[in-house]
């Protein structure tokens, strides 16, 4: 999932889309453009619902077009630094149709803490932007409410300092983790400051509520969810020139809390994430 609402942002960027141009809302995450709003909400420390051995194929369309398939991969269980973490792999790559005009595959890596569920290491590599065909690859470490960026592009490189808010230390990936452990009645929301590549991305979910959504496994109980995001600057406040990213995700309502379907709104249209195959890991994975 790539521009962010987290993972369906990911999706959004496969095709080059922007998102839909929107100013801030005036709801309660954005107070105002530019303004630094108090949030609450914040996730709860836990272990990641992760476990290795985890596979999850998804189709990625935009008006019923295919673009690209997305995957995320649960790896081994290890040690980083003295912290125990599991790997998380997600991956976007064109379908071959696609692939003859804008040839795509972005991967990004995940070290996420086994007690917290927090990332400790995110790694990414992709397309530096729709007009630099160049290899971008960001490396990420969070610590002490403040996100370190080393940034290689082609032969350029720059380190970057973010300032986070106490409910930071997410990635792409383990935000989406999160997502699969958290729980709430319809209206509950959930806060976090996520880096996706070179950015970070002040994110708010919301329970919407829970039903049956028809997938390519069947028709399952889901909770779905939806969430908006803005980016911010440097010093951790939000970017007054920052477009709102919006996004929806339903997730199986049972114990494996399988992510089945990511929207997220752009210019272009929908652009969907769908599930089309689920490998369970290995029970003992938390």
């Amino acid at each position: 999932m790539r521009t962010l609402g987290v993972t369906a942002a990911a999706v959004a960027a496969v095709c080059g889309c922007k998102p839909l141009p929107v100013g801030p809302p005036s709801g309660t995450m954005v107070a105002s453009a530019g303004a630094n709003p108090v949030l609450g909400g914040g996730p709860v420390a836990r272990p990641p619902l992760a476990a290795p051995g985890e596979l999850m194929l998804y189709r990625v369309s935009l008006h019923g077009f295919e673009l690209a398939e997305y995957s995320i991969t649960v790896g081994d269980a290890t040690t980083l630094e003295g912290s125990d973490v599991v790997v998380v792999q997600s991956a976007a790559r064109t379908t071959k149709v696609v692939a003859w005009f804008k040839p795509i595959e972005d991967i990004f890596t995940s070290w996420i803490s086994r007690n917290d569920g927090r990332s400790v290491r995110f790694l990414s590599s992709e397309r530096a932007s729709k007009d630099d065909d160049r290899k971008e690859t960001t490396e990420a470490r969070t610590a002490a409410g403040q996100v370190t960026l080393q940034v290689t592009r082609g032969d350029e490189r720059y380190d970057e300092t973010q300032v986070i808010a106490g409910h930071g230390g997410h990635d792409l990936n383990s935000f989406l983790i999160l997502l699969r452990g958290w729980e709430g009645e319809p209206g509950a929301h959930l806060d976090a400051d996520v880096v996706r590549s070179r950015f970070v991305w002040r994110v708010r979910v919301k329970v919407i509520g829970y039903d049956n959504l028809s997938t390519a496994l069947g028709n399952l109980p889901v909770a779905r969810y939806d969430g908006e995001g803005v980016r911010l600057v440097r010093d951790g406040t939000i970017d007054p020139a920052s477009d709102v990213r919006r996004f929806s995700i339903w997730l199986t309502d049972d114990a494996d809390r399988v992510p089945v379907k990511l929207l997220a709104k752009t210019d272009y249209g929908d652009v969907t994430m769908e599930l089309l195959s689920y490998r369970p890991g290995e029970a003992t994975a938390q």
